[in-house]
């Protein structure tokens, strides 16, 4: 650690006291539900089953 600290050029204990810590809590609005677009795509794939995920993305 002390090697990769020097190349850096960061102090030891900055690195030890940041990975003691806990991962932050995650900001932001909740991810959105893929339900309404998953069944668009299966509606796709069953109206043209020939269609790789390129065109049933251009679509």
């Amino acid at each position: 650690m002390t090697a990769v600290c020097e190349t850096l050029g960061v102090a030891r204990s900055n690195i030890a006291r940041c990975v003691a810590q806990e991962p932050s809590k995650r900001r932001g609005r909740p991810p959105l539900t893929e339900e309404p677009l998953l069944s668009e795509i299966m509606a796709v794939i069953a109206e043209m089953p020939s269609y790789g995920y390129p065109r049933v993305s251009a679509i």
